[in-house]
Parts: structure tokens; sequence; C-alpha cells
């Protein structure tokens, strides 16, 4: 059966493979802030073109990752302990709506078989040795609730929530990100609105309660 979620499948781009190992970067520690991102270093990593590495880095700087200055070439940023916290406190808001329009929409055709497939990719990602796996299902997650709410603001918002989730190190086990995953989808799957968007909620908190907590 075709799903919300498999319609939107598509092969990635060479723009997207940059991206995605820049990403997958910051969160192993090979990219970090103040880094400069030279485009000959980047054609040389990659094996892309220049027009490759620059549309990469345009798709970066619109999300935040990067910043881009004239003459200057593009840089990691830092992020301060308060704007990381302002992050975290949109996510939860954000997860919140998808996760009670998802319990809201959920027997919408196709929809409770594109939860029950995020979840399984969550779980296998949970026993996976790359953690940057658990990582893309979470988005996946995210992004599922997103559609089965049929809401491209909310998948674009997320979307760009997602990159600067990354850079978060103080991130749950990947068994508490999948107890707490179960217990969401098991409210939306009830139809149960109010306790998915409560969940969902306590969910991104968890994360703000240690982010807190390290200050």
């Amino acid at each position: 059966m075709t799903t919300p979620e498999s319609q939107q499948i598509k092969a990635p781009s060479a723009a997207d493979t940059v991206v995605r190992d820049i990403l997958r970067g910051l969160y192993e520690g090979r990219y970090v802030a103040g880094q400069r991102l030279a485009e000959p270093d980047l054609i040389a990593r990659y094996g892309v073109s220049r027009s490759t590495v620059r549309e990469a880095i345009k798709r970066l700087a619109a999300q935040g990752v990067v910043e881009t200055r004239q003459h200057q070439g593009a840089r990691i940023p830092s992020v301060s302990t308060a704007e990381a916290r302002n992050i975290l406190l949109i996510a939860e808001m954000i997860v919140g709506l998808a996760a009670r329009q998802s319990a809201q929409a959920i027997d919408t055709p196709g929809s409770r078989e594109a939860l029950t497939e995020a979840l399984a990719a969550v779980e296998t990602a949970s026993h996976a040795q790359d953690k940057f796996e658990v990582v893309l299902a979470r988005n996946r997650f995210h992004r599922t609730l997103a559609r089965i709410a049929r809401s491209p603001v909310l998948e674009n918002t997320l979307s760009n929530l997602h990159v600067h989730l990354v850079r978060n190190r103080l991130v749950m086990t990947p068994e508490q990100r999948l107890k707490s995953y179960r217990a969401i989808a098991a409210a939306i799957l009830a139809g149960d609105a109010e306790t998915a968007e409560t969940r969902a909620r306590a969910h991104v908190r968890q994360m703000i309660d240690r982010l807190d907590d390290s200050g």
C-alpha cells in the first residue's frame, strides 16, 4: 500500500549527500563551531562539482547551519546555551502540535501504516552501531507526523528544527527515545490527540531539562 511517507521518498542528489554528511559531521564532531567550509576542500572531500558544493552551502545557510559572508566563504557559527534552549522550546511546541494533528487524522488511509513504519525505523536504528541512524529515524518519525497531519508548513518547520537538534549533544539514549516514541505512537494510533501532544511535548521537555541542568 502506498503511504504518505513512501509517496515522498526519492533518491538523494549530490547536494543532498553533502548536506547530510556535514550534518553527520556536526553530530560526530568532524565539523565544529567556528570551522570554515572552504569550497576547494569540500570539492576534494566529496568529489563533486563547485555548483553542487554551492547548492549544499546555500541550503545549509538557509537552515542556519552555516553563515556566509562575501569574500569570506562559509563557516559554522556557535550556538549559545540560550539559543539552544530557544530552539528546543520551539521544538516542544511544534512536535506537540504535529502529534496532536496526526492523532486527529490517523484514520486517513495509509496513515496508520506510515506511522508504524516510522516507529519500526526508530526501533531498528536503536540497535544500530551507527548512532547517527537514530537521528535520521527521529527525523523520519517527526516528518511522518506532519505528513499524516497533511501540513507542509509543519513539515518544513520540523525539517529546519532537525538540523539544529543535531547540534544538541544533550540527547536521550536510543533506548529512552524508543520508549518515548512508542508512547507517542500509541496515543496517536488510539486517536487520543490530547495525550499524543502531552507525550510529544514531554519528550522534548526532557532535552530542555538536561540543557538546564548542564548550565
